[in-house]
């Protein structure tokens, strides 16, 4: 199969990856079209890529030719560097850009470090790896996902030797890491498919909020009647297997825990997918799933060393309700911070 690669003559001029499909796309392309008819000197090359095929391949070849960081479309690439990404990207600067082609002072990486500059300034959240390692922590120490862990523990003691918890334990976090692996990865994988990488920011930066603002007041106002926590039908499936210590019950409770905690621990993982789904590669995707999801269950793993070692399952517990309140308000402070920054964006 013949490798589809950037044209030789792509500095020369500039090139238009929009979708039919996509709103931004639909609102600055009329812009593009003007620009482009205002300054007929500059070739203007357009392609569509809700056709697929060898566009999204093309796609693909600038993105790595040009070392984008932010994939999403609408996408305009120009000169050595040039990378104009989104609509209110596109609208500042892509005339400067014409102007710059037309009298010939682009290509050239120097002169369009001012467009790089702009770039690097119009996001308000920037996707790093301390950012994707702080959040699967932070998220990993949520009351939610590790109260069920602490549970099961204590049925496997008094079913089993220690040892048998070191194994009960990891076949639990792994289940965990799994499903909340592939959930995350399907939905990244979704929205990167369907092109609504703004429209999925945006709604998960008001979730983020309006779960950050639970998460508070129920720091708070304990009694509140509505709080984070796993739903009661979700309890009525785990119960009956907190009395068993196998390892294939444990990989089973882990799968039904990891779908049960996600209306509670959901609000910090789908942030960072909206983040991902913005500025990262599909490759750089999955590897921000991994590092964020050994993060995840990091706290597990240590609960599951401790207990094994000998701490008693209670006084983990005891750590766990005394703190949860503390544990519930920095997460809500992060993801009030973090939902407002994306939606600044």
């Amino acid at each position: 199969m013949d490798t589809v690669a950037v044209p030789p003559d792509a500095d020369h001029q500039v090139t238009v990856f929009y979708s039919s499909h996509c709103s931004s796309c639909v609102q600055v392309m009329p812009v593009v079209r003007d620009i482009a008819a205002a300054h007929q000197g500059v070739r203007f090359a357009y392609h569509d890529t809700a056709s697929g095929g060898d566009v999204y391949q093309l796609y693909s070849a600038f993105d790595a030719a040009y070392g984008s960081s932010k994939p999403s479309i609408p996408v305009i690439f120009a000169g050595d560097t040039v990378v104009l990404t989104g609509e209110e990207e596109i609208r500042e600067n892509l005339e400067d850009v014409v102007v710059a082609l037309e009298h010939g002072l682009i290509p050239s990486a120097a002169y369009e470090e001012r467009w790089r500059d702009a770039a690097r300034h119009t996001s308000t959240v920037v996707l790093t790896l301390p950012l994707v390692l702080s959040a699967g922590l932070l998220d990993g120490i949520n009351p939610c996902a590790f109260a069920v862990l602490v549970f099961l523990l204590v049925g496997v003691l008094g079913a089993g030797t220690r040892g048998r918890v070191f194994v009960t334990g990891v076949a639990y976090s792994l289940a965990v890491f799994a499903v909340y692996f592939l959930a995350g990865f399907g939905l990244f994988a979704a929205v990167r498919s369907f092109e609504v990488a703004a429209l999925f920011s945006t709604a998960a930066g008001c979730i983020a909020i309006a779960v950050g603002i639970i998460q508070v007041a129920s720091a708070l106002a304990p009694d509140l009647p509505i709080r984070p926590a796993i739903p009661g039908r979700g309890k009525q499936y785990l119960a009956p297997l907190m009395q068993k210590a196998s390892v294939p019950a444990a990989c089973l409770f882990g799968v039904l825990a990891g779908i049960f905690e996600l209306p509670c621990t959901g609000g910090v993982y789908l942030a960072v997918l909206a983040i991902l789904s913005e500025h990262a590669t599909v490759a750089e995707g999955i590897l921000y799933l991994l590092v964020y999801n050994l993060m995840f269950i990091l706290p597990l793993l240590a609960i599951t060393a401790g207990i094994g070692l000998g701490i008693p399952p209670e006084r983990v517990d005891t750590w766990r309700l005394g703190h949860r309140r503390a544990l519930r308000l920095v997460i809500g402070v992060f993801l009030l911070g973090i939902g407002v920054a994306m939606l600044l964006i």
